[in-house]
């Protein structure tokens, strides 16, 4: 019997694909990533995996079907984690993680200094771990940029940079 490795949500991102070739009759098997589902597959007798293409060709697995999400302007980050650091490109986004203390005004008093920097943030999501208050922003402009490297270095007991990129054209 086939099993189709994935990332839980995209299953259900691909429902209409699945049930269009009758993929919705076998074995799903839902893992961490889109990317260790690739792993899988290519280790594993009569399966498959819905992955990205950096998955498929990074475990050289063959890839049959391409654009099967349901809805075409669906958007799905994915990261790829490596210590290569891009240069400035002048057209810039920047991902950070931020752990704030818990007090009242700390996130005002961050958010004010990307403010008086001249930084566009353009995404803040929080979550909750362990009882503290996590914060993914993305920011346009370069961790090298001055007026980003002052803020980085007047908060850096709370951040994490996760990378600086080349912004997309309907970056999200």
């Amino acid at each position: 019997m086939l099993e189709l490795y994935s990332k839980d949500i995209a299953f259900e991102q691909c429902s209409k694909f699945l049930a269009d070739t009758g993929l919705d009759e076998v074995e799903h098997i839902p893992v961490e990533s889109t990317t260790k589902a690739a792993k899988y597959a290519v280790n594993e007798p009569n399966s498959a995996a819905i992955c990205p293409h950096v998955g498929a060709k990074l475990h050289n697995l063959p890839i049959l079907f391409e654009n099967i999400e349901d809805t075409d302007n669906n958007k799905t980050r994915f990261f790829i984690v490596s210590d290569f650091e891009n240069a400035q490109s002048g057209n810039d986004k920047t991902s950070i993680l931020v752990k704030l203390p818990d007090r009242q005004g700390a996130l005002v008093d961050f958010l004010n200094d990307f403010n008086d920097a001249g930084i566009n943030l353009t995404k803040i999501k929080s979550h909750i771990t362990g009882g503290n208050s996590i914060f993914f922003i993305d920011f346009d402009g370069h961790k090298d940029d001055e007026n980003v490297k002052k803020v980085l270095l007047k908060h850096s007991e709370s951040v994490k940079v996760l990378g600086s990129y080349v912004k997309e054209i309907n970056d999200i």
